[in-house]
């Protein structure tokens, strides 16, 4: 008989930075927890989603149709019948907004789940309808604010959630750090094949939706065109289009960007980087630009972007100006061996296991 304890992480499928936190936390508690997933918009059926399988977990809540903001109460709904129906004492409630939370908070109230924990992962609202998105944001406020559990990945994701650190857990965001560590034999193998060997690949890992600013990667791409030794590699996708794509598509003049759409094995597409960029408008605790340091890579992210994602020596923050990143770019000496660059990396600030710890706490 299995003894482990199952928790039900809510609002997560199998994509994306916050289900990042809970499938690495997932990997290093697996003996002692199985994680659920519940999440309205589906799941991909890919190697994770396998792998979530093969740990004993579940994957459920599909809601095929509905308007965005009238299918929650679709969602509160469901979410209360399958905890009604289901046997848990945790249930774990991930979001960037407090009304998104609180859909979930209620229903677990009222199916009487003795502990429910609610998780911020951002510091602003992404996608589209921010005024609406933000209004309700503010509005859902006093229902998490009255949670026993409350907990964040940095300051500015508690601040954001419940206008202040005090009674908020700060759970940083971990790595799989020997995953993402560089692979010099998946770096040339990624580059033969893209045919990038001898240039300096500056990448990113996102989803370019608002959040990332693709204006302003679009921007950094325009101030290198006409410079044959740098080339962009941008892995990751929107489900609905990708504004970056399309601004790039429309301009002839620009050949040096390689889209490389989804993919499983990030780390090995890092190692095949020279530079990571992260301009975004705002973020709880990235993990890209965690994974990114964790790979050796000089990483530069916004100055919108809280200074706790350091982790590492080979790291900037730099306001949104194209020309001031190009230079930074321009002036890297990259004759440092990038295996030697580990030596310089905080592992308590980048590790998936004091991650999974904080997890066991507020678990227990």
């Amino acid at each position: 008989m299995d003894t482990r304890k199952r928790v039900l992480q809510a609002n997560l499928n199998n994509q994306g930075g916050a289900f990042s936190v809970a499938y690495e936390a997932q990997k290093e508690l697996q003996d002692e927890y199985i994680f659920d997933y519940f999440f309205p918009d589906g799941f991909v059926k890919n190697s994770v989603y396998e792998h979530l399988l093969s740990m004993g977990s579940k994957c459920v809540g599909e809601i095929k149709t509905g308007n965005r903001f009238l299918k929650q109460v679709t969602v509160y709904k469901n979410f209360y019948k399958y905890l009604c129906e289901n046997d848990y004492d945790i249930v774990h409630i991930h979001s960037d907004t407090a009304w998104k939370i609180s859909v979930y908070y209620l229903a677990a109230k009222k199916a009487h789940i003795k502990k429910i924990v609610v998780h911020s992962h951002s510091s602003g609202i992404n996608g589209h309808h921010h005024k609406i998105n933000y209004l309700m944001h503010i509005l859902a406020k006093p229902i998490v604010k009255s949670s026993k559990y409350k907990c964040a990945c940095s300051d500015v994701a508690a601040q954001w959630m419940f206008d202040t650190t005090k009674g908020v857990t700060i759970i940083r965001n971990g790595v799989d750090i020997p995953k993402f560590s560089f692979n010099a034999t998946e770096r040339e193998k990624i580059r033969e094949s893209l045919g990038i060997e001898n240039r300096i690949v500056i990448g990113s890992v996102s989803d370019f939706s608002y959040q990332k600013n693709p204006e302003f990667i679009f921007d950094l791409i325009k101030c290198f065109k006409n410079n044959d030794k740098y080339v962009f590699l941008l892995v990751g996708n929107r489900p609905s289009g990708c504004l970056l794509k399309e601004l790039v598509d429309k301009d002839n003049s620009i050949k040096n960007v390689l889209f490389a759409g989804a993919v499983t094995n990030v780390q090995d597409y890092l190692s095949a980087m020279d530079v990571f960029i992260l301009p975004s408008r705002f973020e709880g605790l990235p993990m890209c630009a965690l994974e990114a340091q964790v790979n050796g890579l000089y990483t530069i992210i916004s100055d919108k972007v809280s200074d706790e994602t350091k982790c590492s020596k080979y790291f900037d923050r730099l306001s949104l100006y194209a020309d001031e990143w190009k230079s930074q770019i321009m002036d890297i000496d990259f004759s440092n061996d990038r295996d030697n660059r580990a030596a310089f990396l905080d592992f308590a600030k980048a590790s998936s296991a004091n991650m999974a710890d904080a997890f066991r706490k507020i678990y227990k």
